[in-house]
């Protein structure tokens, strides 16, 4: 029996050692040293470190709630516990990286479910992303283009010049082409890791729903599903942009408004190359577009028209063009030129659900109630102003033209003892909207917030409106369409003086109203 025990432990031994040592080869060395075979077992492994810190996560956090809180009503006790827990799950987003940064820049923009503590903690998910090894970068690309990289670039910087979830961008310069690029990779392991990392962002997020039910945070899941499947391969990307490059000439915009040329010898489903836009800066720097010497109200028309163009007109549109997304630079003649990145998330909308989305930004703008309620009605949402507020992005009850609406301190009361409770209506409409209509929703609020760092520059919806209406009235006569443009200007002029009004008599519940309809779809 003695001589058993020594047999099998000394099996058990060498078996250990065995694990180990393998376990150390394939963890151990950098990814870019990795074969390819192996690199799927070296996400495994490290799959189960990312499990366990969600499980380490989760139970921080329900332990924070449970004995912390039970019992208690009071609000800063509350907020401390929500922001306690909010930066828990920025550091699990950080560390874990990719899906779950991801997933953090959408909790981000979902104030209309989640305490506002969560959503501000987690905002800087938005910009703070950690950047990957330059060792990364070379293998990519020499393992994708399959050739040495002096052979294609003459250089490229090793501190990219932008880092997001999924992948990373490098200024380079190509040999033949005699150009300077944008070089867009993506992460090494990203792609390996997309199946397992949703299933337990789901799984998490099913458990929260079950001990804290009334927060379908389960909307997360289809929402990343839906976007990174489509990001994921860059060649799609690359036909979208171009798509959009043609479709906006075909529209008029010339150098107005533009997409960076595609260098397709060097677009892969983890790399794309194209044209770097020299001396631009983000459409939403509006001191550094005054120093390029452009006026800012005529760059900010430029985007709202191309925004506008594609959603209303042709119905293949950006289904993400946040300021990072959006460059401004000065052409030779002195004239802006805006640019259009990223086209990862885009969608497409047939003539009809073309039309709808004309007829809601249109009966919105122009305070059509009878239209709004005949739509809203087909998606069983009762309330046609909320319906609308999704869309415009904000409260319609203080653009409505009615007279007396805004100063009536019998809705102003009513409001604010319901606002809370109608915001969480928000997530049901837009759960039961195509989700064409979400990226709508999402281009929408993009456009709302760029305006909005501008200083309001432009009249948005006005903009738009030129726009909507020539889908939503498509039969009608030019004296009509101009009439509405007409009476939806002195409408939203009234509007406009009202809304101000408002703000300096209830600026806490006007800023309550905008933040919950911060929706991206």
């Amino acid at each position: 029996m003695p001589h058993f025990f020594r047999k099998f432990s000394r099996y058990s031994a060498y078996t250990i050692g065995v694990v180990a040592v393998g376990t150390t080869a394939i963890v151990a060395p950098p990814k870019e040293m990795l074969p390819q075979s192996l690199l799927p077992s070296r996400v495994l492994l490290e799959g189960i470190g990312r499990v366990g810190r969600c499980v380490v996560a989760s139970g921080q956090i329900f332990a924070d709630y449970t004995y912390n809180l039970h019992g208690v009503v009071d609000q800063q006790a509350w907020d401390e516990v929500h922001t306690r827990c909010a930066r828990r799950l920025v550091t699990l987003a950080e560390t874990n990286g990719g899906l779950y940064v991801k997933a953090g820049q959408i909790f981000a923009n979902m104030s209309h479910i989640l305490p506002y503590q969560y959503c501000h903690e987690m905002a800087v998910l938005q910009d703070a992303v950690v950047k990957r090894p330059y060792s990364e970068v070379v293998a990519v690309l020499e393992r994708d283009l399959h050739h040495p990289l002096h052979e294609i670039f003459t250089h490229i910087d090793t501190e990219p010049i932008a880092a997001a979830s999924l992948a990373q961008v490098h200024l380079g310069h190509l040999r033949k082409e005699d150009v300077d690029v944008a070089i867009k990779v993506q992460y090494i392991d990203i792609a390996q890791r997309f199946k397992g990392d949703m299933r337990t962002i789901d799984m998490m997020l099913s458990i929260a729903g079950y001990l804290y039910p009334g927060f379908d945070l389960g909307v997360i899941v289809t929402k990343l599903n839906d976007t990174v499947a489509a990001e994921l391969d860059f060649r799609l990307e690359a036909h979208n942009s171009d798509r959009a490059a043609a479709d906006l000439k075909k529209g008029g915009f010339g150098n107005r408004v533009v997409c960076p040329k595609i260098f397709w010898d060097y677009v892969t489903p983890r790399v794309m190359v194209s044209k770097f836009v020299q001396n631009a800066v983000k459409i939403s720097n509006r001191e550094g577009i005054e120093k390029l010497g452009l006026n800012v109200a005529e760059v900010a028309t430029a985007f709202f028209d191309a925004i506008s163009y594609e959603m209303f007109t042709t119905g293949f549109f950006h289904g993400d063009p946040h300021a990072g997304n959006v460059l401004v630079h000065k052409l030779p003649n002195g004239k802006p030129q805006v640019v259009l990145l990223d086209f990862g998330l885009c969608a497409e909308m047939e003539h009809p659900m073309r039309r709808e989305v004309s007829d809601i930004w249109t009966a919105s703008v122009t305070h059509d109630s009878a239209l709004l309620r005949e739509i809203s009605n087909r998606y069983h949402c009762d309330d046609f102003e909320l319906f609308a507020s999704c869309f415009l992005q904000h409260p319609y009850v203080y653009y409505s033209a009615k007279g007396g609406r805004l100063t009536d301190k019998k809705v102003q009361e009513s409001m604010r003892d319901t606002v809370k409770h109608k915001m969480a209506d928000v997530n049901g409409i837009v759960s039961s909207l195509p989700k064409q209509y979400a990226l709508v929703l999402r281009s929408i609020m993009a456009t709302k917030a760029i305006n909005r760092e501008l200083g309001d520059v432009v009249n948005r919806p006005l903009r738009m409106l030129r726009y909507s209406l020539r889908t939503s009235h498509e039969d009608a006569s030019r004296f009509k369409v101009d009439y509405l443009l007409a009476k939806a200007w002195v409408s939203e002029v009234y509007s406009t003086v009202m809304l101000r009004f408002a703000k300096w008599r209830h600026p806490e519940l006007i800023e309550l109203m905008e933040n919950s309809l911060q929706v991206s779809g």
